[in-house]
């Protein structure tokens, strides 16, 4: 294999695995905002009642 053909199945690889990893950050933030929806449902602000928000800044 030429070294430019390497350097194609690499950076067709690493498309691939891009992919991947916006199809699990975007199913994470699925399920981020889907226990945000809950919490509120039930009048929780967090985990004990402690706004996770603060932890943030």
């Amino acid at each position: 294999m030429t070294s430019n053909e390497e350097l194609t199945k690499q950076l067709n690889d690493l498309k691939a695995e891009m992919a991947q990893m916006k199809e699990m950050v975007s199913m994470l933030l699925t399920m981020v905002v889907d226990m945000d929806d809950d919490e509120e449902e039930f009048g929780g602000s967090g985990i004990g009642g402690l706004d996770i928000s603060r932890f943030n800044n």
